[in-house]
């Protein structure tokens, strides 16, 4: 047994789903936070099960290849960033060896090949989540605590966030989400803002010459310029005025991808639960879709749901596709199948029920949405056979 408290040598292997390091001691899995692989470290045990142990870094004794010093002052305290002690690089191979790791442990299938599509590494994030201190100031939850971290600035924060953090406060104690855009085509170069729940109701965001609006409360994605490059591989092969039969949008949200295939289809079909996101899906996609506000199971036993489809989208939550939903898939077999995942687990068990319905693997990629952190964006498209 390996006591907790006690100190251990271990070499870390490699990144595991959540950020942390893995190496071995005493033929156990021992789970080290903030560790690189090709680290030698001198790690205390703080957690200890039969199966593995968990340790917290007393001294590095040799740097991994990939290590590098971070560039927030926060880095560590803070609950947010939990990569950026790694060099950019590693931080794509280590999520590119997540990726195609759980793959092939729950999918059972190696035909993914997959790329990695990278982001800028700092400035890129547009959406975050902020509680005010006792004066006021922003910040945010401390690492494995719910206690407040105040902070000066936050290098992952695009400009307009991070201006208004640094010049505003809130109500003390009060949770809020901000949304931070870019100046829009026709203002002056430097004019973005920021829109903060609890004072803005709605913000609006323009990808790829589009407006969007949305709740600020609500959910929009926050790394713009990754939105922009996986439109297009969402809609790859249905051309803006290249008309298919018929698209359905799963799981739409406020309409980011029916917007764009609404131009490429006769009907399109609009499907999201959520009421508030539904109606600004009625108003983001062009007009000549519908709009259906159920769950996306109690959708797929409807008549509409058992018409022909040329593409079928679908971006659920981090848990992935239910039963129900996997089962019309099978029967329902479009033409394509554009799969937009933020859990390369549940995409991997997804996928690997999906091809053995008689789906292929076209094409995967990640999209590196979340620099500095290990959160993985995905995107497969699938064919039929």
């Amino acid at each position: 047994m390996i006591e907790a408290g006690r100190v251990v040598r271990v070499g870390i292997e490699r990144i595991v789903p959540g950020g942390d390091g893995i190496g071995r001691v005493d033929g156990r899995a021992c789970f080290v936070p903030l560790s690189a692989p090709g680290d030698l470290l001198e790690a205390r045990v703080v957690d200890s099960r039969p199966d593995y142990v968990r340790a917290e870094i007393v001294d590095l004794l040799e740097p991994g290849p990939g290590r590098v010093e971070p560039r927030c002052p926060h880095y560590g305290a803070c609950g947010g960033c939990n990569l950026q002690h790694l060099s950019y690089e590693a931080q794509l191979e280590a999520k590119l060896g997540l990726a195609r790791d759980a793959w092939l442990r729950v999918g059972r299938s190696a035909e993914a090949d997959f790329t990695i599509e990278p982001s800028a590494p700092f400035g890129y994030r547009n959406r975050a989540q902020f509680r005010a201190d006792a004066s006021g100031r922003p910040g945010y939850a401390r690492r494995g605590s719910n206690e407040l971290l105040a902070f000066d600035s936050c290098p992952i924060l695009a400009e307009p966030l991070e201006r208004w953090a640094r010049s505003h406060t809130a109500e003390p104690g009060r949770r809020f989400v901000a949304f931070g855009r870019d100046a829009e085509p026709g203002e002056a170069p430097g004019s973005g803002r920021a829109y903060i729940e609890g004072v803005d109701d709605e913000a609006t965001a323009v990808v790829l010459g589009r407006s969007f609006r949305f709740a600020t409360a609500g959910f929009f994605q926050s790394n713009l310029a990754m939105v922009e490059r996986l439109v297009p591989a969402v809609r790859s092969g249905f051309s803006e005025g290249a008309k298919g039969d018929a698209a359905a949008d799963l799981y739409c949200g406020v309409g980011l991808f029916g917007a764009f295939l609404s131009g490429s289809f006769r009907r399109l079909v609009c499907v999201e639960q959520e009421r508030r996101s539904i109606g600004y899906a009625c108003v983001n996609v062009p007009r000549g879709a519908s709009f259906s506000a159920m769950r996306i199971e109690d959708w797929t036993r409807s008549a509409q749901a058992r018409e022909r489809f040329d593409l079928v989208v679908v971006d659920p939550p981090r848990s992935g596709l239910g039963p129900a939903v996997r089962s019309w898939l099978a029967e329902a077999r479009p033409s394509a199948l554009s799969y937009v995942s933020c859990d390369p687990v549940s995409l991997a068990r997804d996928a690997g029920f999906l091809i053995d319905a008689g789906y292929a693997v076209e094409s995967a990629a990640l999209y590196d949405f979340y620099p500095q952190t290990a959160h993985i964006e995905s995107h497969v498209r699938f064919r039929v056979d």
